[in-house]
């Protein structure tokens, strides 16, 4: 539910950045939203989805891998397939999720047994 919420948050922000400002740049569009949409991930994880703190360095890391790897999946989108605007950054947003839920559930938030 957690990433749902972020998702959603990251491409409604898009959305209306780019409503708001037709040019815009897509990067810099998806940089607000992926800004705006950690926060949401970040709390809802720790006290939705995995109920602990876990290490706030590794979440930030698994954000920013997924920040990367939807970055990179933009750029393939809006130059290796001539696709712009919101429907590139919605294709790439939803492809991360669940990378990252992974990513958090084995590392970020991993129980520790000490």
């Amino acid at each position: 539910m957690v990433g749902l919420a972020a998702t959603g948050v990251h491409l409604g922000v898009a959305a209306l950045l780019l409503f708001l400002w037709p040019q815009l740049n897509e990067f810099i569009a998806n940089i607000i939203a992926f800004c705006v949409a950690f926060q949401v991930s970040l709390v809802g994880h720790r006290r939705l989805t995995f109920k602990r703190q876990g290490s706030a360095w590794r979440f930030g890391l698994v954000a920013a891998g997924g920040f990367a790897l939807n970055n990179g999946l933009l750029a393939l989108l809006m130059q290796g397939l001539d696709l712009s605007g919101f429907v590139a950054i919605a294709i790439a947003t939803l492809s991360v999720p669940i990378v990252t839920y992974l990513a958090s559930r084995l590392w970020a938030f991993k129980e520790d047994h000490t």
